[in-house]
């Protein structure tokens, strides 16, 4: 079964009964521990499992996310240890959509508290609100485009995040098997604990209901240390350079990508290649979600997205992260042009740094170009009707001499510049004389 399960372990947890469940009733899945490191005992499950993780200030949120980085299949399966699964049976993964987020009904171990069991399901059947016990399947790229857990929270993670998917509507899938959870937390005041569970799940849907997102906007980045970044920069400068110039392209995007969040109808998803995946990973938490490319053309990784994400939005941007003078308010402008169906914003050496569509037809086109010559947009601009080539030409930095003209442009506006502007600008002022001879 090539589905990788999850499981968080707190401090306190000592019943892994649940492990050896999963071994007998399922084979070839991974296992993957993600434990608080004040847990001692998850040493001995060391042999029975394919990751054991050890988490240091462990929130359950963090823990999810800490397995979901390393697993290695598509599908997760993001499960409570004080789950039984006796059951659920292989035949219910064929029934798994890998588009949506999957669960299943709930079942308590006290057959006193069926109605609970009878509420939960009817939220979940009805208004597509499952908990975390009810347990989470969902493929590995829908999870990164929906953001992942967050880790700010120290309970309710599991509701945000249906909202979250909710809010760029991926949609759930309810399996009719039962999942078995256990009832402890109901065996002191069974009444007062499920009036608690009814007030908390009101108050969690008034705090993370959330409107929905009709555009996406993905950024485009590349690990700023790598030597991969900037391979044409790099063979007239010095890396440590470089690897500044980077940061503080990062600095500039990382402002934008703040700015554009203050919009609900907007999603913003960190992409990167593979190679990067780590970095990504980590820069992604700035962003709302994630998009991992196994492509290494260009072309074929914007295809890729662009199919991707107009399966969720009206409109998806896709935006490089090398243009000092693209501020938050020029991507969010490219959304409100109602003319064309393909928005391009050039860049002076002939190629583009922003391209916001809503046309599936472009999907025939955009792999066909030769990047990293001066007649990209000439050349796909040929292929692709109802477009809009913005007037205003932004530089980009890929070679020497672009440094030569962000520079000049910075110093003749060097009283006007932001905070982040000035710092990249006395960057290129104490370095101007390895690019300027």
């Amino acid at each position: 079964m090539d589905i990788s399960i999850i499981i968080p372990i707190g401090h306190k947890d000592e019943d892994f009964s649940l492990i050896h469940q999963i071994k007998e009733k399922f084979k070839g899945c991974e296992i993957i521990i993600s434990a608080s490191y004040q847990n001692l005992k998850v040493k001995e499950l060391s042999e029975n499992v394919d990751q054991l993780l050890h988490i240091h200030n462990a929130t359950r949120a963090k823990a999810l996310n800490a397995g979901a980085e390393v697993a290695k299949h598509d599908l997760l399966w993001f499960l409570h240890l004080d789950s039984d699964l006796s059951e659920i049976q292989d035949i219910d993964f064929s029934r798994i959509d890998e588009e949506k987020i999957n669960t299943f009904l709930l079942k308590f171990k006290d057959d006193k508290l069926k109605y609970n069991s009878k509420g939960a399901n009817l939220r979940t059947r009805y208004l597509g609100l499952p908990f975390g016990d009810q347990s989470f399947i969902v493929n590995k790229k829908i999870f990164n485009l929906i953001g992942s857990f967050s880790e700010n929270l120290d309970k309710g993670e599991d509701h945000d995040f249906i909202w979250k998917a909710k809010k760029i509507g991926i949609k759930v899938n309810l399996i009719n098997r039962f999942i078995i959870t256990s009832s402890i937390k109901y065996d002191l005041n069974p009444f007062v604990q499920t009036l608690n569970t009814i007030k908390e799940t009101i108050l969690q849907i008034w705090r993370f209901k959330k409107k929905r997102a009709n555009y996406v906007v993905c950024h485009f980045i590349k690990d700023p240390k790598s030597l991969k970044s900037k391979t044409r920069l790099r063979e007239n400068l010095s890396d440590q350079f470089v690897n500044e110039i980077n940061d503080s392209l990062i600095e500039i995007l990382s402002e934008n990508i703040k700015e554009i969040k203050k919009n609900n109808l907007i999603h913003q998803i960190t992409v990167s290649e593979k190679s990067f995946k780590k970095y990504a990973f980590e820069f992604s938490k700035l962003t709302n979600g994630l998009y991992i490319s196994s492509q290494k053309d260009l072309g074929l990784t914007m295809k890729e997205v662009i199919e991707f994400n107009l399966k969720y939005f009206q409109k998806v941007v896709i935006v490089g992260s090398d243009i000092p003078f693209l501020s938050a308010k020029d991507i969010t402008d490219s959304l409100k042009v109602k003319s064309a169906k393909n928005v391009f914003y050039p860049t002076i050496d002939g190629g583009f740094c922003l391209l916001a569509t809503s046309d599936k037809k472009i999907l025939d086109v955009i792999d066909t170009i030769k990047y990293g010559t001066n007649t990209v947009l000439a050349d796909l601009s040929k292929k692709v009707s109802r477009l809009l080539i913005d007037n205003r030409f932004y530089q980009d930095i890929d070679v020497k001499e672009d440094l030569v003209s962000v520079y000049k442009t910075l110093k003749e506006k060097v009283y006007s510049l932001n905070p982040i502007q000035k710092k990249f600008y006395t960057l290129l002022y104490s370095k101007q004389k390895d690019f300027m001879e």
